[in-house]
């Protein structure tokens, strides 16, 4: 189940950049709110379940998702390789 809601939730709805910024989202009455970190060809995904508070870490290698979900190791494929867009600010 955790493996099911995480790809759905978590990787299939958004676009992640590379930049390390909070962003927040609501699925099935659950706010997700996560940082997301460029570290080489991988993106890291961190952050918590809320109202509960349990804690994930995801790391995305392509189609291949590794990581801890409250605790519990996971380990998934998802359809497609996440989009890897820089955003930059420039005044």
């Amino acid at each position: 189940m955790i493996k099911t809601f995480i790809s759905a939730a978590v990787l299939m709805s958004l676009p992640v950049a590379a930049f390390a910024g909070e962003r927040t989202f609501t699925r099935d009455g659950v706010t997700y709110v996560y940082t997301s970190e460029q570290r080489g060809e991988a993106t890291v995904l961190t952050g918590k379940a809320l109202p509960d508070g349990s804690s994930y870490t995801l790391t995305v290698r392509g189609r291949k998702v590794t990581g801890h979900v409250g605790g519990t190791p996971v380990s998934f494929s998802i359809a497609k390789p996440l989009d890897r867009t820089v955003e930059t600010a420039q005044r």
